[in-house]
């Protein structure tokens, strides 16, 4: 390949990265609405990576050209829903704050609001509630990767810290509610700990070290039917009844941990493994690795070797795995396995396909045939009833409802794409949508619309009140007592009005780098003048600063499905550098990577260290490799690598840096970054320092601001030595860090040019 045609395909690549690259400002204005008493309608679009697109509906009144008081916002985006107070009140949360809908006055208020609109990422937190409402546990994220689990009242009058340093999730919160909400399991400092919520907040509860249940994560505990709690250490399974835990955790050096009802063949690891159990304790499901699923009976009291009934390892050639669930029939089913008596569970599995397609789900039998039941295209995860007997998930524009028993498809609602379901009871659910808000009986099958979820269009109709558009086909009328919205009608093409005889409303241009518009408002008596509706919206601010994800592809691909997932969460686009040993271990996998809309690099056709005592690395031998590498990514994918490189673990001398050069290849060198692949292992031979996935979050963070800018690389997986959890693992966490801290994450060329 001679010069000009590397710069051809250098700027090509380049120019088809910076297309697909998302917008640098995020937020839009629509077209006011304004009425004679100078209140306006207006729609504020935030498109944002990592967060969903929707528009809000705002009303202000106009005073002095501006809006004096903060807008008022009509629309409930539902990001996330929590059923609260014994479920007379349903919480709807956003990038906004939270609202709180009445279900017995039908009323919906701002419980929580931001003072101005947000403009970073604001991915929204989840929240544990407990089944009758009354209380909530949360991490209020405190640094990138580590926040405060926090123990609260639903109404925020009373919290308290149950511990200083939690891991923070976007998906899971490190505590476990007792169905009749009486005991809270929750995991601090590589241990599981009990609380009663009342004691602990009116600060009657016993010290919390004659509270511990034994070391472990959180996935070492999990609740049967409500009367025990399964809690696993090491290879024995112990039962507690709710009843013993003070009496355990006064006495547990002299009495033991509870009783012991079994033994596992192996070590379970609490940090990788998990486990459900059904609610009359006599079977369960250990799930090694998440790869790996074993069935097994208990027989009551004993400390002898579980009998295993079923064992199945997901070895599935057409996707990878992303999460699993496991659901138990209420009643016994027949099986194969000649064992009465014995309930056989189904096992939810989230996949993301080998050829491209979006992430996929599948419910599958646990019987000696793992027999496949039901199979779902781009689905959302599964929520169940209360009693569980019931699950809805959604796919596409459809909410699909069925028994959890035989797995029957109890009844359907389509019109738009669900982001959150909530039940009430086996019967009613709330369903979120990109839209709506429904309240939604499959008895009666109805569903009413409650509250807009967002509006495309509203203005002011004949009779003074707003009417607004969602771009479902249908206008809906608002109710200002109620803060709710009600149906009227097939939506018409309206034309907005955007000025009265006092001012005039438009949209302009905006020195601030986060908006892509600002509303502005003209005034049309006495001096003329134009002023900002909200003054935030043209204050002046610097370009985006830029970063850049890289992923090493060595010889291990566990975290690749993690990886591509978060990724197209966050509709952002990495580069992959991938070693010839992963292209021969992993071509499924390397052919997903090379549809997945990531460039695609080289890392040479060896994981061997280039800078060596024992030998030298020639200009020949660097060309070779690097030839053979492309030869054996375009065998497996039928096409090209892109012309970036670095050396396997980063070990580089000037004289490789050179000879990839010649060859055509600029150098991508992320080596001060490269901690992710020290192992345990390493940290005792060789004195590297090891670092969490949370403390290398927070160097990453540092670097990034200190130098205003840089290269991330994360690797895909290790296949020699061991890590508690890789940076993966957190992707997200790292993704948003870097988003909010107002980066734009860019394709690696764009920083080595």
């Amino acid at each position: 390949m001679n010069v000009k045609q590397t710069v051809l395909k250098h700027t090509v690549l380049l120019l088809c990265m910076l297309a697909a690259l998302p917008a640098a400002a995020g937020i839009q204005f629509g077209d006011g609405d304004i009425n004679k008493n100078n209140d306006v309608l207006f729609t504020v679009r935030h498109n944002i990576a990592g967060i969903n697109s929707y528009r809000t509906l705002f009303k202000a009144n106009i005073k002095n050209g501006t809006a004096e008081v903060r807008p008022e916002i009509l629309t409930y985006y539902p990001e996330q829903m929590e059923l609260l107070n014994g479920g007379k009140i349903l919480q709807i949360r956003n990038r906004y704050g939270t609202v709180w809908y009445s279900t017995a006055e039908k009323k919906a208020v701002w419980n929580d609001c931001a003072s101005v609109i947000p403009e970073n990422s604001h991915r929204t937190a989840p929240v544990a509630a407990s089944q009758d409402g009354k209380w909530i546990c949360y991490i209020e994220k405190k640094n990138y990767a580590t926040g405060a689990l926090t123990l609260s009242t639903f109404s925020g009058e009373k919290s308290l810290v149950l511990d200083s340093n939690a891991s923070f999730s976007y998906t899971k919160i490190p505590a476990k509610w007792q169905p009749n909400a009486q005991i809270l399991l929750y995991e601090k400092n590589g241990a599981v700990y009990f609380c009663n919520p009342e004691a602990m907040l009116k600060g009657i509860e016993v010290s919390e070290e004659y509270r511990k249940i034994g070391p472990g994560t959180i996935d070492s505990v999990n609740w049967t039917g409500g009367k025990y709690l399964v809690y696993i250490d090491g290879d024995i399974v112990y039962r507690i009844s709710s009843k013993e835990l003070y009496t355990l955790g006064l006495y547990s050096g002299i009495i033991g941990k509870g009783t012991a009802i079994g033994r596992l063949p192996n070590h379970f690891n609490s940090g990788k493994d998990s486990f459900s159990v059904n609610k009359n304790l006599t079977a369960i499901v250990i799930i090694q690795g998440g790869k790996n699923f074993t069935l097994y009976r208990i027989n009551g009291a004993s400390c002898n070797y579980l009998d295993a009934v079923s064992t199945k390892s997901y070895t599935n050639n057409e996707g990878s795995l992303l999460d699993v669930r496991i659901v138990w029939p209420d009643a016994l089913i027949a099986n194969d396995f000649e064992q009465p008596g014995l309930p056989v569970p189904s096992i939810w599995m989230k996949t993301l396909p080998y050829n491209g397609k979006p992430a996929a789900a599948a419910v599958y039998r646990m019987n000696d045939k793992f027999s496949k039941i039901l199979a779902i295209e781009d689905s959302g995860l599964p929520a169940f009833s209360p009693d569980k007997s019931r699950c809805a998930f959604f796919s596409g524009s459809t909410a699909y409802i069925y028994d959890t028993a035989e797995w029957k498809r109890i009844d359907e609602i389509t019109g738009e794409k669900i982001t959150s379901i909530i039940w009430v009871d086996s019967d009613t659910l709330y369903l979120g949508g990109e839209k709506t808000i429904r309240k939604w009986s499959i008895k009666e099958k109805s569903a009413k619309t409650i509250m807009l979820s967002q509006a495309v269009n509203a203005w002011w109709n004949d009779t003074g009140n707003i009417t607004a558009d969602t771009g479902n086909g249908k206008s809906y009328i608002y109710n200002p007592q109620s803060g709710t919205w009600s149906e009227n009608g097939l939506s018409a093409e309206h034309k907005n009005v955007m000025r009265n005889e006092n001012y005039r409303v438009f949209c302009g241009e905006t020195p601030n780098s986060r908006y892509e518009n600002a509303l502005y408002v003209r005034s049309l008596k006495g001096k003329p003048v134009t002023k900002p509706l909200l003054a935030e919206t043209i204050r002046k601010t610097e370009p985006p600063k830029t970063a850049a994800l890289i992923f090493d592809a060595y010889d291990n691909a566990d975290g690749l499905a993690k990886i591509l997932y978060e990724l197209n969460q966050y509709n952002i686009k990495g580069t992959f550098f991938l070693n010839g040993e992963f292209i021969r271990r992993y071509p499924n996998e390397t052919k997903l990577i090379s549809i997945s809309g990531n460039e695609c690099a080289s890392q040479f056709f060896s994981t061997a260290k280039l800078v060596s005592k024992d030998f030298i690395m020639d200009e020949d031998f660097i060309r070779r490799g690097l030839a053979r590498n492309e030869d054996e990514f375009f065998a497996v994918t039928g096409k090209e690598l892109s012309l970036l490189w670095h050396a396997p673990y980063y070990f580089k001398s000037e004289r490789l840096v050179t000879a990839g050069k010649n060859a055509g290849y600029s150098y991508v060198d992320a080596s001060k970054h490269s901690y992710d692949t020290v192992t345990l292992e390493d940290a005792v031979s060789s004195s590297s320092n090891y670092y969490t996935p949370a403390e290398l979050i927070n160097i990453y963070m540092s670097s990034l601001i200190k130098n205003k800018g840089g290269i991330i690389p994360v690797t895909v997986g290790i296949a020699g030595g061991s890590r508690k959890s890789y940076v993966y693992d957190s992707l997200d966490l790292l993704i948003s860090a870097i988003l909010d801290e107002g980066f734009q994450i860019v394709p690696v060329r764009m920083l080595i040019q």
